[in-house]
């Protein structure tokens, strides 16, 4: 089975999602700090080679966000492309739209929409504790595997 790891890359609300060589799938909240991401990253690539990764497609400005916290985010995606990069794992990136569409039709209100995927992640997952933070990651890897 080929591995596949995705990543949503919210710094405070995002997560890491992945199907290991052994078809097991794992979640993680976004670890806290870059070396933490740096590291966390390394030791999923090192015990699946093969990997390859699937990232949310963010990191641009939004009206109503500051251009400080936009700056912020779009360091902090350039900080885990330069992880994946030096741990040799290829990736791709795919909008919220697109993979979204894979779970199904779900509400517009952010805060309901987030709920459903958390739900709609808890039944394909339910070995795993979902939270909001590994939602997305999961939903994201929900749309990866069906791309092989």
């Amino acid at each position: 089975m080929k591995p596949i790891l995705c990543i949503d890359p919210g710094p405070s609300s995002g997560g890491i999602a992945y199907m290991a060589s052994d078809g097991r799938v794992h979640a993680i909240p976004m670890p806290a700090t870059m070396t933490e991401q740096i590291d966390a990253i390394r030791h999923i690539a090192a015990t699946n080679p093969g990997i390859m990764a699937v990232l949310e497609k963010v990191g641009f400005h939004r009206p109503g966000n500051s251009a400080v916290s936009t700056a912020k985010f779009a360091r902090h995606c350039g900080h885990l492309e330069a992880a994946l990069y030096t741990w040799g794992i290829p990736y791709t990136e795919v909008s919220p739209a697109v993979w979204m569409r894979a779970l199904g039709t779900l509400p517009k209100d952010k805060a309901d929409r987030k709920r459903a995927i958390k739900e709609i992640v808890a039944r394909r997952f339910p070995h795993l504790t979902i939270t909001l933070k590994t939602s997305d990651a999961l939903g994201i890897l929900c749309w990866a595997r069906n791309q092989s």
